[in-house]
């Protein structure tokens, strides 16, 4: 069954158009090049039920700048991001998940050598931190891949590749889609193509959809002077 395309606001989808069309910018003003699904960026956002929305869309990044690469190689990324919206006044972020494969190229032929996600839920998850990133060995679905136009052949192929055993989840910041572009930004982003996008982008923030996270402020405003990992706790206690 396909999912019912819905109507968002215009400062909802704006802010999310705005805020990846200076990213493909960048990237591509930095020598790489950003590949996205041919529909249009109001077909992500779909019907969730009870009131929400769901956002989900697939990018191909090749390219991205990276010193530690030897000649001969590249690195390219493949960012997946889903985010569940309140419909209320104001939207919100109810859940966001992004998920990182980075491969490094040769030949036409594409290595993972990391796999990651970044999740948030607004009710909290027994025993995760509030947010969190997680590294995995998992890679994102193909035919999302394949939206974004990412056909290479992966070698070794993922029936070969070294298994991740370990699944540590480390707190992070609010490491929602825009964020986690961000930061893929200031990575792999020249410092100069870096601080023209983050000019570009910082009227942006206003737009965006909020996220809600009052027992982890309560837990900092207790202890203000210690910003320690038991905050990232708070809502399970």
């Amino acid at each position: 069954m396909v999912a019912k395309v819905v109507g968002t606001p215009n400062q909802i989808r704006s802010a999310y158009q705005d805020f990846l069309n200076f990213f493909q910018i960048a990237i591509e003003n930095n020598n790489g090049i950003m590949f996205t699904p041919d529909r249009p960026l109001a077909s992500c956002f779909v019907d969730s039920g009870a009131g929400s929305v769901e956002f989900k869309s697939c990018f191909y990044l090749r390219n991205l700048q990276c010193r530690r690469l030897k000649g001969g190689k590249r690195l390219d990324v493949v960012a997946l991001g889903r985010e569940e919206l309140e419909r209320s006044d104001p939207w919100r972020v109810k859940k966001s998940t992004v998920y990182l494969n980075y491969f490094t190229v040769a030949d036409a032929k594409a290595q993972l050598v990391q796999s990651l996600h970044f999740d948030f839920d607004e009710k909290g998850q027994p025993e995760h931190p509030f947010f969190h990133l997680q590294l995995t060995h998992d890679l994102s679905p193909g035919p999302d891949r394949l939206s974004a136009k990412f056909d290479l052949e992966l070698h070794p192929s993922p029936d070969h590749a070294s298994e991740c055993a370990v699944a540590t989840r480390i707190p992070t910041p609010d490491m929602t889609l825009t964020s986690v572009l961000y930061c893929l930004a200031a990575d792999h982003l020249r410092t100069d193509t870096f601080q023209e996008f983050a000019e570009r982008v910082e009227p942006i923030q206003g737009r965006l959809p909020i996220l809600s996270f009052d027992a982890l402020k309560a837990s900092v405003a207790k202890v203000p002077a210690h910003f320690k990992s038991s905050h990232w706790f708070a809502h399970t206690r």
